[in-house]
């Protein structure tokens, strides 16, 4: 599997493919998660309110991240609306976030009635702090900065952004499990982090969220907002204090997630390690780049970024695939603002586009243009599905076939 300086015939023209065999499936569930299970099934209740594996789940995952509280929820999505919603924003509000982002960020942000306003990124998909507070106005209530493929936002210097305006700060830990600023994990530096535990996320519940926090009012707030704002702990008739969603965890979903909390440093590990060796083989080959996160992080890589420089990301990606090696170029091809519906056409609540419409706010308009340096990012950016099972072998594969494919296509 060598692959020299010189330049090879590519697959795609009709060379030897670097890779033949598929990569490894990931495997993120042990013998302790089917047990667990198994004695949650047994006892005949899988409701998470009372049982025995929700409660303990929010413990342990709130002494992993140093956090006093941990909010079990049904997704990231759920994660982020609870967050939002503690602090009952006006319809209307703004709440700047990520350009590059999934639609899970921004739907509680329309589904809270608030406006998404995007803060442009720098080299390594963090969103740019100066971006960031110029897009602050009167009527901004939160930033929901977003961690994206496991690197990390600066949040040292947004939070000090957020407190001097009096805002809150949310992070969107969803791609970033057990990534480290400065040695501490993300989502402590806001007032929430919000986590996914989809199938694809370091720690998986298959779906599931949870929100970590300091603050035991916002805890409370967010504790009521998952359960339709049912007040459980008075007797008599029902209580519901104020509005709320049904996004309560299940039993199943806790069980399977506690195992994994004992183990998620060293998934990390191996996924950082994996990025690392892949890196090395492509260091000093013109025309494709590295991913570099920001001073200070320890990047958990959820997926595995790199960047074609000058050149066309569809047809470089077409012949990694042939070299054996599949991936996604420009991962979402366009900034969010243009590929999600709701907010490029602003359709939302039926006909009336609730939020963008006065008395609520004047109309928004989302463009190409808006967010420059994401844009350039997409256009660049190439991504591969990496995980913890993958070994050795297979990072080399993957390091080799880009500077394989890199000079293959500059010839």
């Amino acid at each position: 599997m060598n692959v020299s300086s010189a330049r090879e015939l590519l697959a795609i023209d009709g060379g030897t493919p670097l890779r033949t065999d598929p990569f490894p499936a990931r495997q993120p569930f042990t013998e302790e998660c089917v047990e667990l299970v198994t004695d949650a099934v047994r006892s005949g209740d899988l409701f998470g309110m009372g049982g025995r594996y929700v409660g303990r789940f929010e413990t342990e995952y709130a002494e992993f991240y140093g956090a006093r509280h941990a909010i079990s929820v049904s997704s990231g999505t759920a994660a982020v609306h609870v967050a939002l919603a503690a602090y009952d924003p006006e319809p209307g509000s703004e709440v700047i976030t990520a350009p590059i982002t999934d639609a899970g960020t921004i739907v509680p942000i329309l589904a809270a009635g608030c406006v998404p306003v995007f803060a442009d990124v720098d080299s390594s998909y963090a969103m740019d702090p100066a971006s960031i507070e110029s897009k602050i106005t009167d009527r901004t209530v939160a930033i929901v900065v977003v961690h994206l493929f496991g690197g990390a936002s600066d949040v040292r210097l947004i939070r000090e952004i957020a407190d001097r305006h009096g805002i809150a700060l949310i992070e969107d830990c969803s791609q970033a499990h057990a990534t480290r600023l400065d040695g501490r994990y993300v989502g402590m530096f806001g007032h929430v982090g919000a986590f996914s535990l989809q199938q694809s996320k370091h720690l998986t519940t298959g779906d599931g969220g949870m929100a970590i926090t300091d603050d035991p009012e916002l805890a409370e707030r967010m504790l009521l907002f998952r359960d339709k704002g049912w007040i459980r702990t008075r007797y008599g008739s029902r209580s519901y204090d104020g509005f709320g969603m049904n996004y309560r965890m299940t039993e199943l979903q806790a069980a399977v997630g506690i195992p994994q909390l004992r183990t998620l440093d060293s998934v990390v590990r191996r996924r950082r390690d994996f990025a690392i060796r892949a890196n090395s083989h492509f260091a000093d080959v013109p025309g494709v780049s590295a991913f570099v996160p920001i001073e200070g992080c320890e990047a958990s890589y959820w997926t595995y970024p790199f960047e074609v420089d000058n050149g066309d990301i569809h047809r470089f990606a077409s012949a990694l695939a042939e070299e054996g090696i599949p991936t996604m170029p420009g991962f979402h091809n366009d900034p969010i603002y243009l590929s999600m519906s709701a907010l490029r056409d602003q359709k939302t609540f039926g006909s009336s586009s609730y939020p963008f419409v006065e008395p609520f706010h004047e109309p928004v308009s989302y463009a190409p243009g808006l967010c420059p340096a994401a844009e350039a990012a997409l256009s660049r950016l190439i991504v591969f599905w990496l995980n913890e099972d993958m070994t050795e072998r297979d990072a080399d594969s993957v390091g080799l076939a880009v500077a394989k494919v890199a000079r293959g296509l500059t010839a």
